[in-house]
């Protein structure tokens, strides 16, 4: 019982819950406190405004009528008994302490107040009376004559019963309707709370599911209002469309990169097994040599993806030129192709800031690609352009062309169009992927435009050192993912 109550309270509904009672409740104690100490006061304030009044009335009636040898003429004592005295009590005093008159509403011979009952200035004092055990509020205040000599004084009794019995049933009111305010509240604020909270449980529970069913393609669903937990929500979900996509791809990577590993090595046993039987000869030695280079280059490409990952692969930052750069690739590619014809268009002088042999290395990718896709009689063309503060390095072929549903894709480690075909030519599907990060490293971006059976245009572009447009500006307005464009138009 007592771990059942601990677990509740550890819940974040239990919390709030309590949290904004007790916060409601020292509210309540607070204005209480304010209101009953407010409506004291004014109270006070009234009840000694009314002794004040009537203590007025009885000085002047003595100021008009001389005292005759210390003691009230008849007249001035019926004038004094018709005055409004309300629930007052009045007794007035000669300067020696004598008894002049009291009202007869209380039989009580004695100073209400005995210490100032001859006192020469106003005093007002909450007393207790000896005789009548009465809790009373005393007035004393001083008569003076039209001359200015002390007359009497008058004490004005208020008894404080009723005040005081109607101060403790509003403040026994006040309790109560304060305690079932917080009780209301807490029971409100508890089922609001859960419900407010539901999704967050929601999200917990379907956590649990795909933990419990190694499952990514679950989804927190939500009707609710876009709010902060709505907000949560599609985080969530988004976070873990994230995570299914990279489980796919690790899968895939692995799958992929075991695949090709494993391809090479058993050319490799089968080379080795032969000649242990008949020796070597210029055949296995040659396929042997081909398939440790596509090892190498497998290996090698990994390792500059897993190093560009972690942040551990530096690039020059030098000026380089990209016309000059691709005369130099035009002329490797000459040599690579045999019966695919590569033709350079008279490049714009462009410069830029980077890393020379990592953006020779991305040409020399989107060539070779070129060239391995593009059928015999085909046509490559490079090209660099220039506007605005950019530089834009096109590389063109009349090729096969890429399937439009494929091309959002294209820029993922491993993926292939075509496995099969890919594999045929030595492809392992990282080039494009490399391509992409030395690209966006250089703060530009990659594009691609193709249509089946028409060709494919792949478009480099970087900013230029010799222009007014900052990098910066570039990475703002275009995102680092490749942007995918397609087009009808023949390459």
């Amino acid at each position: 019982m007592l771990r059942a109550c601990a677990a509740f309270l550890m819940t974040i509904r239990a919390r709030l819950t309590l949290a904004y009672s007790a916060l409601l409740a020292v509210l309540i104690v607070i204005f209480g406190f304010a209101m009953f100490t407010l409506l004291h006061w004014a109270w006070h304030s009234q009840l000694e405004g009314s002794m004040r009044a009537v203590a007025e009335e009885v000085a002047a009636i003595l100021r008009a009528n001389a005292l005759a040898e210390n003691a009230l003429q008849p007249t001035v004592r019926k004038q004094l008994a018709r005055l409004p005295y309300f629930a007052f009590a009045v007794q007035v005093w000669d300067s020696e302490g004598k008894l002049l008159f009291s009202t007869d509403n209380i039989d009580y011979s004695a100073p209400f107040d005995p210490d100032h009952h001859s006192s020469r200035v106003e005093v007002l004092r909450d007393v207790h009376l000896a005789d009548e055990g009465a809790h009373a509020l005393v007035l004393t205040a001083p008569i003076y004559g039209q001359d200015g000599h002390y007359l009497a004084s008058v004490q004005i009794l208020s008894p404080l019963a009723t005040l005081d019995a109607a101060a403790d049933q509003l403040l026994q009111l006040m309790i109560a309707v304060g305690g079932a305010a917080v009780l209301l509240s807490a029971l409100i604020g508890f089922v609001m709370a859960r419900q407010f909270l539901q999704p967050i449980e929601t999200i917990n529970l379907t956590a649990r599911q795909i933990t419990a069913a190694d499952d990514l393609s679950k989804r927190i669903p939500h009707k609710g209002p876009m709010d902060e937990l709505g907000e949560l929500t599609a985080t969530f979900n988004t976070t873990l469309d994230r995570l299914e996509r990279l489980f796919k791809t690790q899968r895939r990577f692995v799958a992929d990169v075991s695949h090709e590993l494993r391809t090479p090595l058993t050319t490799l046993q089968g080379n080795l097994q032969l000649m242990k039987r008949h020796g070597a000869d210029a055949a296995s030695l040659e396929a042997m040599e081909s398939e440790l280079k596509r090892m190498i280059r497998l290996v090698g490409d990994l390792l500059l993806l897993a190093q560009a990952d972690s942040g551990h692969l530096p690039l020059e930052e030098r000026e380089v030129d990209l016309d000059t750069l691709m005369v130099e690739v035009y002329e490797q590619a000459k040599l690579l192709s045999r019966s695919v014809k590569v033709r350079l268009l008279i490049p714009e002088p462009a410069r830029v800031k980077g890393d020379a042999d990592r953006l020779k290395q991305v040409l020399l990718n989107l060539v070779t690609n070129a060239i391995k896709y593009t059928p015999e009689g085909g046509e490559v063309i490079l090209s660099l352009d220039v506007e605005g503060g950019y530089a834009f390095m096109r590389v063109t072929d009349t090729g096969i062309g890429i399937p439009k549903e494929d091309l959002p894709y294209i820029f993922e480690r491993f993926y292939r169009v075509d496995k099969a075909r890919d594999r045929s030519i030595g492809g392992v599907g990282l080039g494009l992927s490399i391509a992409k990060w030395i690209v966006e490293a250089h703060h530009g971006r990659i594009e691609v435009e193709s249509e089946v059976g028409k060709g494919s245009t792949f478009t480099v572009q970087l900013p230029r050192m010799d222009a007014k447009v900052k990098p910066e500006s570039m990475r703002d307005t275009h995102p680092r993912i490749p942007i995918v464009r397609i087009s009808n138009r023949k390459a």
